[in-house]
């Protein structure tokens, strides 16, 4: 290989190394991608995000894979068309990325439970925190674990009765 050549190639090399290096997301810009997806409500883009094998545990009940993400993604843009997410913090260790934040919405079509049965739209907005635990892997996210209080939207809702000592 001649000097010339062996200059080329490592002027090549050194120009395209910034480049490789950039496309390495943090977690944190996986999960804002992430919600950006969700929040989207196109249901084929969630493979963008989620790993073929995704393990996803909420309070509404457990959901494998993109089609599990899909149900259930499903029914929230049903019952709500206009929902977001804002995340407020975000910590990460290794692979492994914890969120929190708020999910707002209005509830202007049907809910599903998970018992199966509909809840008819209310017209009601509702807001709750949320958290959630999540293990990225090749810029996918392969397990999540989301944490709220389904009873804080119930009642938000008018479903269910605001507890006793919080009326005044």
């Amino acid at each position: 290989m001649t000097k010339q050549a062996l200059t080329i190639l490592t002027l090549s090399a050194l120009a395209t190394a910034p480049a490789l290096a950039a496309k390495k997301q943090t977690l944190r810009q996986v999960m804002d991608h992430y919600f950006t997806v969700v929040d989207s409500k196109q249901l084929d883009k969630l493979a963008e995000v989620d790993s073929p094998d995704l393990e996803m545990v909420t309070p509404m009940g457990a959901f494998k894979g993109v089609e599990g993400h899909q149900q259930l993604l499903k029914g929230f843009a049903t019952a709500s068309p206009n929902f977001k997410h804002t995340v407020t913090r975000c910590i990460e260790q290794g692979d492994t990325i914890s969120c929190e934040g708020t999910f707002a919405g209005d509830h202007t079509g049907p809910l599903m439970m998970p018992t199966g049965q509909s809840v008819p739209a209310t017209g009601k907005h509702f807001e709750f925190k949320w958290a959630g635990l999540a293990t990225i892997k090749n810029g996918k996210v392969t397990t999540l674990h989301v944490y709220f209080d389904p009873m804080v939207m119930m009642q938000q809702l008018g479903l269910v009765p605001a507890p006793a000592m919080a009326k005044k």
